[in-house]
């Protein structure tokens, strides 16, 4: 008969516990994402109610964001439109945050319709507060390098 020692017992099962905990990471978290090179600085004067909001990108190239219907609703199907000049955009995504409190991961991938404009949809969802403080960070692939242009804005519940 094999007599297991309760130290290579225990052994066996944090190594067991530590290797699924591995898989399940893998399972739920976002995989295949590149590192962000760099990260623009925020443009607190540029508020996406108001008005399309813009950034400089390195080398001279400028990403810009739109977003509708304005006011920008929550629980309502927003329009998306990333345009990148100066540069060739490989991949383009909207990564949605609250800036405040966490709100479950959405960040549409945009695709291309022709000369650097980048489209899609995403919903905002509700939040338990009457406003909500959102940071839409502009991920675009450029050069082999991931760049991050990061825009804030408020929605309200009506």
């Amino acid at each position: 008969m094999l007599k297991i020692s309760n130290k290579a017992l225990l052994a066996t099962l944090g190594l067991l516990a530590v290797l699924l905990a591995g898989v399940v990471a893998e399972k739920l978290l976002p995989s295949g994402e590149q590192a962000v090179a760099l990260t623009l600085p925020l443009d607190k004067s540029c508020d996406l109610q108001q008005r399309d909001c813009s950034s400089s990108l390195p080398g001279g190239a400028r990403v810009t964001l739109s977003i509708a219907p304005r006011p920008i609703p929550v629980l309502r199907p927003l329009k998306l439109v990333v345009t990148v000049q100066g540069a060739t955009a490989k991949k383009v995504e909207v990564d949605f945050a609250g800036v405040e409190m966490k709100m479950g991961y959405n960040r549409p991938l945009l695709q291309s319709d022709g000369n650097g404009r980048f489209v899609g949809e995403t919903t905002l969802p509700i939040c338990s507060v009457s406003s909500m403080a959102w940071r839409a960070t502009v991920l675009v692939e450029v050069d082999g390098k991931l760049v991050a242009a990061p825009f804030e804005f408020v929605t309200s519940r009506n």
